[in-house]
């Protein structure tokens, strides 16, 4: 018998999702689809990562831009969340792949279609917006790589006139090591439609993964909309989220994102407000611990007289975080009577988190009523005295005044089961952070 010890197979080649092209299956797809994925990879290949002289990324650290080891990982087993009790629909996914989907209501004025579904279904509607998103606000080098490995989505269509009573709920997992996964979300709210998504990012363990998802939000005439996106992962794992939303005459959407996990987030918000008399709201909250770094870039672009926006993006930053916020209010030629605000406030728990804010304007139009502002602080001595000279202690004190903090931007949404679900998520990571 040879004293040799005999050597193991060599590990098949796994293809890294951020170096290698995707390798989809196109089965049944349109050519024009095809070809876009194509050209999306292209794009990606070409275009450079971005680089600390690049204004869209000032202040943000692109050496956490590594995501060479990230590859596509089978379905695995995740835990049950618990979400929302009564919905319209339900869909989960793991690592891209459904794992269930359910739409109770479906005939009643919504279909929850995947992306083969919809692409049989409503072809026409969704050409435009298959494509890579384009937020214009530095990460179409992302944008691209998420449309090149797109390998399903989340297709809402609501009809005319349906009102959808319960919230749609969509929650998507990263399960195993190096995990990566592309969710994209569409909405096609037809006229004077009504709906409210809400959109979980979890992670299962405590192994790195990759998330890079976007959403895209059609609200047509006299439409409302409001989507929630909570971004849950692991410490260990990175995000970067992409969102459009175009709102036509008279459509309202909500746009809220509560960053609740995630060692790396960057995410970047353009609202449209192509319609005259339509609104955008756009809304935030970060709870932001150890060494995060939480970067999020908003647009609100109006394109039609008439128009209103109102942005309030809340932090609470504690350690060593690192937030960074940029929003820009563009009025354009033409869009006169536009109504547009912008709120960026900092809570700063620790003598070294860094909260960096960058508020802008740039209006061409007349008779327009625009205004921005940003604000950093330490909690206020004299409530937290309050508090103590009533057997509170503290850190439950300064629990209470954060929770407070927040809450103004959850009571926006005007949903009730939503916002009790979102508040008990804001609480329960309160108490892990002061564990």
């Amino acid at each position: 018998m040879s004293s040799l010890a005999t050597k193991p197979p060599p590990s098949p080649f796994v293809p890294s999702v951020f170096l290698d092209a995707p390798q989809l299956n196109h089965a049944g797809q349109p050519q024009w689809f095809i070809d876009s994925q194509r050209r999306a990879w292209e794009e990606f290949t070409s275009l450079p990562m971005p680089g600390r002289k690049d204004e869209n990324w000032r202040f943000a650290n692109t050496g956490l831009l590594q995501f060479d080891a990230f590859k596509r990982v089978p379905v695995q087993k995740v835990p049950d969340v618990k979400g929302l009790e009564r919905t319209a629909a339900r869909v989960v996914t793991v690592n891209d792949e459904v794992l269930s989907s359910q739409c109770p209501v479906r005939g009643h004025g919504i279909e929850v279609l995947s992306l083969r579904e919809a692409l049989a279904a409503h072809a026409d509607a969704l050409q435009p917006l298959l494509v890579s998103p384009d937020t214009k606000l530095g990460g179409a080098k992302f944008a691209a790589l998420h449309h090149a490995q797109l390998s399903d989505a989340t297709v809402i269509v609501v009809a005319a006139n349906a009102s959808v009573a319960e919230p749609v709920e969509l929650v998507h997992w990263l399960a195993g090591a190096e995990a990566s996964s592309f969710p994209r979300t569409i909405i096609l709210a037809g006229e004077n439609s009504r709906v409210t998504v809400v959109e979980h990012h979890l992670t299962a363990d405590h192994e790195a993964g990759f998330s890079c998802g976007a959403a895209q939000i059609m609200a047509s005439r006299g439409a409302g909309v409001n989507y929630v996106q909570i971004n849950r992962h692991n410490a260990a794992s990175k995000s970067v989220h992409v969102s459009t939303v175009r709102c036509e005459r008279d459509a309202q959407v909500k746009h809220a994102t509560f960053n609740l996990g995630s060692g790396y987030v960057r995410s970047e918000a353009l609202s449209l407000i192509a319609g005259e008399g339509s609104r955008s709201d756009m809304l935030s909250v970060t709870l932001a611990s150890a060494d995060q770094e939480i970067d999020q870039r908003t647009l609100q672009d109006h394109l039609a007289p008439r128009g209103s926006s109102d942005l309030l993006y809340k932090n609470v930053l504690f350690d060593q975080a690192k937030t960074i916020f940029a929003g820009l209010i563009r009025v354009d030629h033409g869009a006169h009577y536009t109504d547009a605000y912008q709120k960026c406030r900092n809570l700063l728990l620790s003598d070294e988190c860094e909260a960096n804010s960058m508020p802008g304007l740039e209006i061409n139009a007349d008779q327009v009523k625009c205004s921005h502002g940003s604000t950093s602080g330490r909690l206020n001595e004299e409530e937290v005295f309050y508090f103590q000279t009533r057997g509170i202690e503290r850190q439950d004190a300064e629990h209470m005044i954060s929770l407070g903090f927040t809450a103004e931007v959850t009571a926006r949404l005007d949903h009730e089961v939503v916002e009790a679900m979102i508040l008990r998520q804001v609480e329960e990571r309160f108490a892990e952070l002061e564990k």
